[in-house]
């Protein structure tokens, strides 16, 4: 089992795909939670690594495509794709640090006083989505 994190711009296509409906249970029966640190259509689920292949041909429905942000073993070290065609899918500090929801500083009112997209040190500092009670995640 590794967790996944991903991008999909259809909460609805998702949620059915994953979860299934009363009417069509779905063959994954996955849970998906949206990770507030990160951009909206961010996501998190738990998989197999052998059903992710599945999972992205489900979700393909153009112009609907998966993209994968990163994927991580329960002790916190990165989940390596090997396969050609699935390298794609292997972590890097910057693929995760553009997915980051901005640095956003307010004033004594709470007002926004500025805004601007994280540091690699402040992404490589950045655990999202922490649950289940897994190792922090190395983000190198």
């Amino acid at each position: 089992m590794i967790q996944l994190l991903f991008e999909y711009k259809d909460i609805a296509v998702l949620r059915e795909v994953m979860q299934g409906t009363e009417e069509a249970p779905s063959e994954f029966n996955l849970p998906v939670i949206a990770i507030p640190e990160m951009l909206e259509d961010m996501y998190f689920t738990l998989i197999e690594p052998e059903a992710v292949t599945s999972l992205e041909n489900a979700l393909q429905q153009p112009p609907l495509k998966m993209i994968v942000a990163g994927s991580f073993n329960e002790d916190g070290t990165q989940y390596i794709w090997t396969e050609p065609t699935e390298i794609n899918r292997n972590h890097s500090i910057n693929k995760y640090k553009n997915k980051l929801k901005d640095v956003v500083e307010y004033d004594e009112n709470g007002d926004e006083v500025s805004r601007r997209r994280p540091t690699e040190l402040e992404a490589l500092n950045t655990q999202v989505n922490k649950v289940y009670g897994w190792n922090n995640r190395t983000l190198e």
